[in-house]
């Protein structure tokens, strides 16, 4: 057994590697006929080498992040990355110049063996620390996704799927107060436990009933219409056991419409808004929290992940029914810990016209719960002159 995982090892490095010549080669080449089209308009080899060099680089830190390394956390590794070329770039300028000015070798030649150095110095860089694997402890994973079952919604089952697919396997258990045939078969053909709430149908019980149920540290209220990524609860968890004081852990979003994917105007302001927060320094301090949901509720709620440990039992204590989650979020960020944002889309957050969304914004019920939101947040004045550009977000969803 061992003898396989180190053979399954190797192809798999092998293959790493050949991936990495291939963008490797692909950006010299780029590099290559700058440099050569600079010394052609007589400028310097040294600045010709400085510009190429630089000029190359952007793509192939994606093209290693997606397709050399399969890399699945966060984008947050793009300080470390340019530290790694900005280290290279000194000594590849260094050898150039070894070659050209010592040596004497031409400069059209000396790039070419400048690459045995430089090459194997960022490929190892790159792998073992830049793009290093996501290193989960196997006996430290306490998560469960609890599914809200309401109906016979016609996407229930896309959602279960999308958990059942999880790259890191965690409990699955799924709640109704609407119990029904439909529900109870997809439990019993995807072998998921299934939860009876006998009370009166209502949000705020039902997300609370399913939390609690819910026997682990991290819990994850999954929407019945939306879609997980696969490495959605690896991502969480490998963040959880990085940081234990996390009250919520949460992604960015694609918007769902016709089983498209999307990114909707509004996620590119909240993410904006939750600039802030990619600092795990700062996601610690209360008034960034707060900060976060002072103009407008920036996290999406489905994408959510609660440290029960932390918070407790009853999590959800509003009397609120659409900004049910904001208000939920806005009284974590006024306790202590963290606020976890991880930003990458792994979560697609379904657009269509029987949403619970579209309802509250067609009966105006919206409108007076976000005003309430604000007015826990700012005087009267301020929300008010907020509402008015903050209600033309509702427009931008009918859009979308």
């Amino acid at each position: 057994m061992k003898n396989k995982t180190t053979k399954t090892a190797i192809k798999k490095t092998i293959k790493q590697f050949i991936k990495f010549g291939i963008v490797g080669v692909f950006n010299t080449c780029n590099s290559l006929i700058i440099y050569y089209i600079l010394l052609f308009f007589k400028l310097h080899y040294l600045l010709a080498n400085i510009i190429a060099y630089f000029a190359s680089t952007f793509i192939s830190y994606f093209l290693n992040k997606k397709w050399v390394f399969n890399h699945k956390k966060e984008n947050n590794r793009v300080l470390q990355y340019y530290i790694v070329y900005i280290t290279s770039f000194f000594l590849n300028n260094l050898t150039l110049y070894f070659l050209v000015d010592i040596l004497d070798l031409s400069d059209k030649i000396a790039p070419l063996f400048v690459l045995i150095v430089t090459v194997p110095y960022n490929y190892l860089l790159t792998k073992f620390w830049v793009f290093k694997e996501i290193k989960i402890n196997k006996n430290d994973i306490s998560h469960t996704f609890v599914i809200c079952a309401y109906k016979e919604s016609k996407h229930l089952e896309s959602c279960i799927k999308s958990l059942k697919n999880q790259t890191l396997k965690t409990n699955i258990i799924m709640t109704t107060s609407t119990p029904n045939k439909y529900i109870k078969d997809l439990s019993n053909k995807y072998n998921i436990k299934l939860h009876i709430k006998k009370t009166k149908s209502d949000i705020c019980d039902d997300w609370n009933f399913g939390y609690n149920l819910a026997t682990t540290d991290l819990v994850t209220i999954a929407h019945q219409d939306d879609v997980y990524e696969k490495d959605y609860a690896e991502n969480i968890v490998y963040n959880y056991q990085k940081y234990k004081d996390a009250v919520i852990l949460y992604t960015d979003y694609y918007a769902l419409k016709n089983n498209v994917k999307t990114k909707d105007k509004n996620s590119k302001i909240k993410k904006i808004i939750k600039l802030p927060l990619k600092s795990r320094f700062l996601a610690k301090f209360r008034l960034i929290k707060v900060l976060s949901l002072a103009f407008g509720n920036s996290i999406n709620c489905p994408s959510v992940t609660y440290n029960k440990k932390k918070i407790g039992n009853n999590v959800f204590t509003s009397d609120l029914k659409f900004s049910l989650d904001w208000d939920t979020f806005l009284k974590l960020a006024r306790t202590k810990g963290r606020f976890v944002y991880i930003s990458k889309s792994l979560i697609s957050y379904r657009i269509y016209d029987g949403a619970t969304t579209m309802e509250f914004i067609e009966n105006n019920k919206r409108v007076t719960e976000d005003t309430i939101m604000f007015n826990k947040i700012w005087p009267k004045s301020i929300t008010k002159f907020i509402m008015k550009f903050y209600i033309k977000a509702y427009d931008t969803y009918k859009e979308e």
